[in-house]
């Protein structure tokens, strides 16, 4: 249908003052009609710059109605669609502005935001595209889907990502709450999620953390392995043995504590079938379990091919250095077992690393209240048995009667119970 600029505007002007007509006498269908007139004429006629001035304008006059303003708004949101580029971002332009500052349009104004930062995106325009997201705060939308706004809000850590800004990338991460995510339908969304914070925490060189976004995300892939499928960005892989390896070898290089040991025993009885396919992995984990001295070389347990190893991944260095020095603090803490004290060369010769290496490990451990003990470097020698003062004495003394008594008491249900049954 083509039509005259002459005939056009007469028509927009005469549709003009019926809307205004029915505007102020609050006839609202009419208004409605009037208005989805002026929104089709600007269609059918391809006059978008028109519609662009009229959308703006109408939504300012006194006494709009809100349906109105959304059926305009929607009409021009499935109109976008068709839209060349220049005459998409114009068009998105005018409806940021009409959606600006209204909750009952704060759905449209978000996905405005969002098809806006894609083209800057596509555009390499990665700063433009993260100060506009982080203006919008999707989390207090009450309108908008779940799922949409999860997305959302995953695509804004995508961005901040991208611009390497790990401190907001933190912060709208804690928009997010894990039960809010803890659902079968949007289990690719949960997977998504624990995938950016990995690459946060791996970068932060916090493995504990890394090692529980990984645990996440391995659960979920143990529920349904389809979702190995799920494409996340970064060349981040989602595959049931890199996940599992990942987990494991994080979990080894967090710092000692019963937790970490209680995880590792975990991946060993829940992921079984999964460590067959792994075997030096599964010996590792068994190594770290035992109570034997393990190599403190990092290529005599055959896991350089792991992935957090890898040179494409930053601070893959790094890594491979506390690797190792996870083996000798596991070495150190055996030696705790058998020894009350024992000479510092004798360490050295069966853990293969220098005095200097030796001393400046217990120092650490020492530190992080890993290892209890002294050195004595005129004898050469570590002495395990510290004099303890006299609270510790007496906290000892009295866990041992508690023990005692608790052991007494068992004893005597026993006894009761057998005389119960024979008796």
């Amino acid at each position: 249908m083509i039509i005259e600029e002459n005939e056009f505007d007469k028509q927009i002007d005469d549709l003009l003052n019926k809307e205004k007509t029915a505007r102020l006498a609050n006839n609202l269908v009419e208004t409605l009609k009037v208005t989805k007139q002026i929104a089709n004429l600007c269609f059918v006629t391809k006059q978008y710059s028109k519609f662009n001035e009229l959308i703006v304008s109408l939504s300012k006059k006194r006494g709009q109605p809100k349906k109105a303003q959304i059926e305009l708004v929607q009409m021009a949101m499935i109109e976008l669609k068709t839209l060349p580029i220049n005459q998409k971002l114009e068009m998105i332009d005018a409806i940021m502005k009409v959606c600006e500052k209204k909750i009952y349009l704060e759905v449209e104004y978000a996905r405005c935001v969002l098809m806006l930062t894609q083209y800057k995106e596509d555009d390499n325009q990665i700063a433009d595209a993260a100060k506009i997201l982080q203006e919008v705060q999707v989390e207090t939308y009450g309108s908008m889907d779940k799922r949409e706004k999860l997305e959302f809000i995953l695509y804004q850590m995508k961005i901040m990502i991208k611009k390497l800004d790990y401190v907001r990338l933190f912060i709208i991460s804690k928009k997010i709450e894990p039960k809010n995510i803890e659902d079968d339908n949007i289990a690719d969304l949960k997977i998504i999620y624990y995938s950016f914070l990995v690459i946060y925490y791996r970068h932060e060189n916090n493995y504990q953390e890394t090692a529980h976004a990984y645990s996440k995300i391995l659960e979920t892939l143990h529920k349904n392995r389809q979702l190995e499928a799920t494409k996340v960005d970064f060349n981040f892989k989602i595959d049931y043995n890199t996940v599992l390896e990942n987990y494991a070898i994080f979990t080894i290089l967090s710092q000692y504590s019963e937790e970490k040991q209680k995880q590792l025993q975990s991946i060993v009885t829940t992921y079984k079938y999964g460590l067959e396919a792994l075997p030096n992995l599964q010996q590792l984990i068994q190594a770290f379990l035992g109570t034997e001295l393990i190599s403190t070389e990092p290529q005599t347990h055959n896991i350089q091919a792991a992935e957090i190893f890898d040179e494409s991944i930053e601070n893959n260095q790094q890594r491979y250095k506390d690797f190792r020095r996870q083996l000798i603090h596991h070495n150190l803490r055996i030696f705790q077992i058998y020894y009350d004290s024992v000479y510092l060369n004798r360490i050295t010769e069966l853990i293969g690393i220098s005095t200097e290496e030796l001393e400046e490990e217990i120092c650490i451990m020492m530190d992080q209240k890993l290892l209890k003990c002294k050195i004595d470097r005129i004898k050469g020698i570590v002495d395990y048995q510290l004099k303890k003062n006299e609270n510790d004495v007496l906290q000892e003394w009295g866990d041992n009667v508690n023990k005692v008594l608790n052991l007494i008491d068992l004893t005597s249900n026993l006894i009761k119970r057998e005389e119960e049954l024979f008796l």
